[in-house]
C-alpha cells in the first residue's frame, strides 16, 4: 500500500544477483546468535548479505522509546546504506531469530562494488528503495488506522515471498508473534491481538496446524498509487 514511492513499507527488496555474487565469491560466512547486533557503517563496519533468519533495523526517540524501521528478510543486504554514503547511521541492525549471513569488510564491498558502474547503479537504486521503504512504513504509521496498518504490513509481507491470492487463502511466510508486529507497526499488542480475532471472527483469518493464513479479500481495498491491487 505504497502512497507515494515506489519501496514497499517495512520490508526491502532483495540484493541485485550481481550483489549477491560478490557476496558469495568473497563474503565470510558467520552465524548471529538471537539479540546480536550486527556491525554496520562506514570506513570500519560491515556489509551483510543475511541468508537465513531475521533482523530489525530499529532506533530509539528522545523519550527512549523503540521504534522499527524495517523486517529484514533473508537475501537482503545491511550495512550497505550507511556504507555507500560513507557516514554513520543511528540505527540498530538486530537479529531476532539465530541467523546466518555473508559478510564483508567494508573497504572490499566498496571496491567491488565500483570496478562496475552497472553494479554500482543498481547498488545505488537497490539502497534508494530501501530508505523510500523506510518512508513508507511511516507514512503508514502516521496516517492509517491499525485495521489497515496490519493489513498493509501483512500484504507487504506476503509481497516480498509470492504473488499473493486475493480471492483465496495466502499463508503468513514468516511466523511472527503480535507483539512483534505491534511493535513494527507501531502499535499496541493488545490491538494488534484484537484485530486478529475480530479477522477470525468474520472468517478472514484460519489456521492449519502452525500455518496462519489469510483470505486475500483483506487486502482489495488497499490503495497503492504506483500499481492499484498489487
Amino acid at each position: 500500500m505504497r502512497q507515494i514511492l515506489f519501496g514497499e513499507q517495512w520490508f526491502h527488496p532483495e540484493a541485485p544477483a550481481e550483489v549477491v555474487e560478490i557476496f558469495n565469491r568473497l563474503g565470510r560466512k558467520r552465524t548471529f546468535k538471537k539479540g546480536e547486533e550486527l556491525k554496520h557503517g562506514a570506513p570500519d563496519g560491515e556489509i551483510t548479505l543475511l541468508l537465513t533468519g531475521l533482523c530489525l533495523y530499529r532506533f530509539w526517540d528522545t523519550q527512549d522509546k523503540e521504534h522499527v524501521l524495517s523486517l529484514i528478510l533473508p537475501n537482503r543486504t545491511m550495512g550497505d546504506i550507511d556504507g555507500l554514503t560513507g557516514t554513520m547511521a543511528n540505527v540498530s541492525a538486530y537479529t531476532i531469530k539465530n541467523s546466518t549471513g555473508l559478510v564483508l569488510p567494508y573497504d572490499v564491498w566498496h571496491k567491488e562494488i565500483r570496478k562496475d558502474i552497472n553494479v554500482y547503479e543498481k547498488v545505488a537504486q537497490n539502497i534508494t528503495f530501501k530508505q523510500e521503504s523506510h518512508i513508507e512504513a511511516l507514512l503508514a504509521c502516521f496516517t492509517l488506522d491499525i485495521d489497515n496498518r496490519l493489513r498493509a504490513f501483512l500484504h507487504s509481507l506476503i509481497k516480498s515471498y509470492y504473488k499473493p491470492n486475493y480471492a483465496g487463502w495466502n499463508p503468513m511466510p514468516v511466523r511472527l508473534t503480535a507483539t512483534l508486529i505491534a511493535s513494527i507497526i507501531s502499535a499496541s499488542r493488545t490491538s494488534v491481538s484484537l484485530t486478529l480475532s475480530d479477522w477470525m471472527g468474520k472468517g478472514w483469518m484460519k489456521k492449519d496446524g502452525n500455518i496462519t493464513l489469510f483470505h486475500g479479500s483483506i487486502f482489495t481495498n488497499l490503495k497503492d498509487w504506483w500499481a492499484p491491487g498489487a
